[in-house]
């Protein structure tokens, strides 16, 4: 996949993206009274016709708060924004993550072989591969794919579970200290707030 299509997905965005119709309703929308009021009660007291300005800053609020807010609703009526899909980014979360994936590889695949062709990461190699090919099986529609994915990470919090209980099995019967103990709780934790988190 071509790796200009995640940048324009998250960099490039144009920011009229959302359309006339949608500006209209979001510039109706912004009250700016107490902007007003703040500048207006930030007058030194001995300037002349400060009180003529918190007055008409007042009005301006009421103004702002009654009509705009009122009229919302009339406005969103008839501008009638919608949403045609233009403003979506090409790619979804697992199209996006896939390209991720695949990005990473190539840079561990570069980095994980020496100039004369020796491997000298091999456990990056194989971790980063089957994480970019564990990724286009996650295929089907989105609540398809969601399934698939709690699933396989409610496997991974299981695992980190029956790992827990095996390290205090072990430290109970003597065979690992208090600071293997915590190392390796340590890990899990890491591990199963990963999972939680990629599982949403």
């Amino acid at each position: 996949m071509p790796a200009s299509r995640p940048v324009a997905a998250s960099g490039g965005r144009d920011s009229n993206r959302s359309g006339t119709r949608a500006a209209v309703v979001m510039s109706w929308a912004g009250m700016r009274g107490v902007v007003t009021l703040a500048v207006a009660l930030s007058l030194p007291e001995a300037m002349p016709a400060r009180d003529l300005m918190l007055v008409t800053a007042f009005v301006v609020i009421l103004v702002t708060v009654l009509v705009q807010g009122t009229s919302l609703g009339w406005v969103i009526r008839a501008v009638k924004p919608h949403d045609d899909g233009s403003a979506r980014p090409p790619l979804d979360l697992h199209a996006a993550e896939m390209i991720l994936f695949q990005a990473q590889l190539a840079l561990v695949e570069r980095e994980a072989v020496a100039v004369d062709g020796t491997v000298i990461h091999p456990q990056l190699l194989r971790r980063y591969r089957t994480r970019a090919t564990a990724a286009d099986a996650f295929d089907g529609t989105v609540e398809e794919r969601n399934v698939a994915i709690a699933s396989h990470f409610d496997v991974i919090i299981a695992a980190v579970a029956a790992g827990r209980a095996e390290l205090v099995r072990l430290h109970r019967g003597g065979r690992i200290d208090d600071e293997t103990l915590h190392d390796l709780e340590h890990d899990l934790d890491l591990e199963e707030l990963a999972a939680a988190a990629a599982k949403g």
